[in-house]
């Protein structure tokens, strides 16, 4: 099997049919469609008992409620492909994306992720589209990842290899769980490519429009807190320590950390000398930030598109 089209749901039943749809419509026809219901109390089992009665590619497993992270990882663990593909179940790929990706990890061996660029479109209406606007990195990410996800997790093939050499998806995790996986990927040695096409479309609810940015923010502080203990044991520690502890600074402003000081203060007996400037500079981004709108750009964004409409 070369693709498993990992598709976990939790009361979503009415968009789920979208998802699964754009999976049937790929122009390549070697994969398989792994539904994990979440322990829904919708009727997403009657939904998808159609499709099941369809199409032998389709597999349905209910479960105990894990959240998303451990809805994926029993996806991982039911699957056979090469190369996985993680869609949400209110989202839908495009028919080219598993053609055009699992062909660039064939002919790119030394590459483990690919990803290429999405679209979001507004609740019901798909033709209602506008930019996922995130930056590009490629090769050895780490350096870049450090400072937040420019994956959408739809947008990436992933050889399933790699995810299950560092452990799947943390399913401790409610939060951030694809940027972690991404983070000690990247740690491992992983390579990332990106395509420069349009391969998958996010839908934009309302509900998704306001975010908790100070969860969010607490949560990618956790996340690299957690990750600490494998850096310190990698080979690239060294390399790699200035960049972490200055991303973590950033994330602990944000968050407000009561261990901002304690961290950086870490950080500069880790890293020395060479350290210290951005240790300044960060104690002066704390000194101003209660004086600055602490908003994430994006979803700024998201906010102002939706209030047009």
């Amino acid at each position: 099997m070369k693709n498993s089209i990992i598709i976990p749901t939790f009361n979503t039943a009415h968009y789920l049919p979208d998802a699964i749809d754009s999976v049937l419509k790929s122009t390549m026809s070697e994969y398989e469609i792994i539904i994990i219901d979440d322990e829904s109390t919708d009727n997403t089992k009657e939904i998808v008992i159609p499709y099941l009665e369809k199409y032998s590619s389709i597999k349905y497993i209910y479960q105990k409620n894990k959240g998303l992270a451990g809805a994926r990882n029993t996806g991982i663990e039911n699957s056979s492909g090469e190369y996985l593909v993680f869609l949400d179940s209110d989202d839908i790929i495009l028919p080219d994306k598993l053609q055009i990706q699992s062909a660039y990890l064939d002919s790119h061996p030394e590459i483990d992720v690919c990803y290429s660029k999405s679209i979001n479109f507004i609740e019901n209406d798909i033709q209602n589209t506008f930019p996922a606007e995130f930056p590009v990195f490629e090769g050895d990410v780490l350096q870049n990842l450090w400072f937040g996800n420019f994956l959408h997790v739809n947008s990436v093939m992933v050889r399933r290899e790699k995810v299950n050499a560092v452990g799947n998806f943390n399913p401790t995790y409610r939060e951030l769980e694809d940027w972690d996986l991404w983070l000690r990927m990247a740690l491992s040695g992983s390579r990332f490519a990106h395509i420069p096409e349009t391969l998958s479309m996010v839908r934009v609810r309302k509900t998704s429009m306001t975010v908790n940015q100070a969860k969010m923010d607490n949560a990618m502080v956790k996340a690299l807190v957690n990750i600490y203990t494998l850096l310190q044991k990698s080979a690239i520690y060294n390399e790699q320590k200035k960049n972490y502890f200055y991303a973590l600074g950033l994330f602990m402003i944000k968050a407000k950390s009561a261990n901002f000081f304690m961290e950086m203060n870490k950080g500069l007996s880790s890293t020395g000398i060479s350290f210290f400037s951005v240790y300044l500079k960060l104690i002066l981004k704390k000194a101003v930030n209660p004086f600055l709108k602490n908003q994430n750009t994006t979803t700024k964004k998201l906010e102002e598109i939706w209030n047009e409409h």
